[in-house]
């Protein structure tokens, strides 16, 4: 049975709401337990302090009835009213003794001979040899005085001793009721600060509650939601604010996702049905060899095509999981890139476009001649895909205020001033890049983003309708 109740009330005790109202009763009745410890000492070092100064006060207005009046105990002679020194001094000091409500022990000697003791100390000499200045402070023993401890003042002045004493019974039985009253209120304190705890952290938890609430009903078919709360300055409000941009970042990967899978499937489809449609046609009909020469050329092509779409979504793969290491070595930068354009020459002949390359850079750079290589053809073979027929991509290394700048420009119909901020975002395609001979998923210049990055660079675009669209790649000459 308390084995059940127990594993009903673990969730509720691993709480946060719990452990806080755990945690702020528990510092409430500490911080109680402190106070009690501390009004306790501080009434009791009051409290011995007041009876110090009232036990002083009581022997210096003893001693002072004695010296004033100037008694000689040694000539004393018994006579009707007196018989012995005792009852002289015993009615010399009758009002100072009288109005000593507390029954203190009170005892006064003159040249080591006790003339006056208190009722209470009959059959008792009180001593203290120990104390041998004019004013003294003391506290004692004696169980057949008192129980408790006793606190007393002993007075040397013109040969008279005065010792007034006074058991503490009193502060203690005062701290005694005051330690039973907290332990009393305690237990209403201790529910006080677990309701108060209970009800703060309810109420500080409430936001968070609205939180989950708000995060459970968001679904990938909902992104657009946001959490509230933002507006405060707290820690939910920081909260909020992180957990809306963690949405926000998952939108932007689900729309990613979306993007890629209508476009890959869309550029994959298309060369696997021409692939299809051709390698059906050679095998049904009947066709002379050129005719199957040109079939196999267009099958190459497209080939080609699905070969390069699959490199750009490996290698973003490979970015996206952080599997490319760079390595880089000095590289003699203009020898690097002119081997590269000439190369890509014949890309350019179907649509009759020339590459032209000039260089005032004739010095090393440090970079990664593979991955660097791959964002130099990304950018050519755009600039040849996008360029008008019969034109020229110009290619250019300048060196300018100790950076090195890597032009790749082409005549062609431009890149509308709306998308120049987001050409470089994975695929994301101009209209114009929709068809067969220029398509793709709208990967290159991501990649080629990324490799500038990667060597610490800056990728650059300028373009104008109809005019000269260039891009640069600008790396440190250090």
């Amino acid at each position: 049975m308390l084995s059940n109740i127990l594993l009903k009330l673990k969730p509720f005790v691993l709480t946060t709401r719990f452990k806080t109202t755990l945690w702020y009763s528990l510092l409430f009745l500490t911080l109680e337990i402190a106070l009690g410890v501390i009004i306790y000492l501080y009434l009791y070092e009051s409290s011995i302090s007041s009876l110090d100064n009232s036990l002083k006060a009581q022997a210096n207005s003893i001693l002072k009835v004695v010296v004033d009046r100037r008694i000689n105990l040694d000539d004393f002679k018994p006579d009707a009213t007196y018989s012995k020194p005792e009852d002289l001094v015993g009615d010399l000091i009758y009002d100072a003794v009288i109005s000593n409500r507390r029954n203190n022990f009170i005892q006064v000697s003159f040249r080591n001979r006790i003339i006056f003791k208190s009722g209470n100390l009959e059959g008792k000499k009180l001593e203290f040899p120990h104390l041998e200045d004019e004013l003294s402070l003391f506290e004692f023993r004696d169980t057949t005085l008192s129980g408790d401890a006793i606190r007393g003042v002993q007075l040397l002045k013109n040969r008279y001793k005065v010792i007034v004493a006074f058991p503490i019974e009193s502060v203690r039985q005062t701290l005694s009721s005051l330690v039973d009253i907290y332990i009393l209120i305690a237990p209403f304190f201790l529910l006080i600060a677990f309701l108060g705890g209970a009800a703060i952290s309810a109420r500080a938890l409430a936001r968070i509650d609205a939180v989950i609430k708000k995060t459970e009903e968001i679904t990938a078919q909902n992104l657009n939601e946001i959490i509230g709360g933002e507006e405060f300055n707290d820690e939910y409000g920081r909260l909020v604010k992180t957990m809306n941009a963690m949405i926000l970042r998952i939108k932007n990967s689900v729309e990613f996702l979306n993007q890629f899978s209508v476009a890959a499937a869309h550029e994959l489809k298309t060369p696997l049905t021409i692939l299809r449609g051709e390698i059906e046609v050679a095998l049904k009909s009947e066709l002379t060899p050129p005719e199957y020469v040109e079939i196999l050329k267009s099958n190459y092509e497209e080939t080609i095509r699905l070969i390069k779409i699959i490199e750009n979504l490996f290698f973003i793969a490979k970015i996206d999981n952080s599997l490319i290491e760079l390595n880089k070595q000095s590289i003699k930068y203009d020898d690097y890139v002119s081997s590269i354009v000439n190369s890509l020459q014949t890309l350019g002949k179907d649509k009759n476009v020339a590459i032209s390359f000039i260089s005032n850079f004739n010095g090393y750079l440090m970079i990664d001649k593979e991955i660097m290589q791959q964002a130099i053809i990304n950018l050519i073979d755009n600039a040849i895909k996008f360029s008008y027929e019969n034109n020229q991509v110009e290619i250019s290394l300048l060196e300018s205020n100790n950076k090195i700048v890597l032009s790749v420009a082409n005549f062609g119909e431009g890149i509308p001033q709306e998308s120049l901020t987001k050409i470089f975002e994975r695929f994301y395609r101009l209209e114009s890049s929709r068809n067969r001979k220029t398509g793709g998923v709208g990967l290159g210049l991501s990649v080629v983003k990324s490799v500038v990055q990667w060597h610490d660079g800056e990728i650059k675009v300028e373009s104008e309708p109809n005019q000269k669209t260039i891009f640069s790649i600008i790396l440190d000459k250090t």
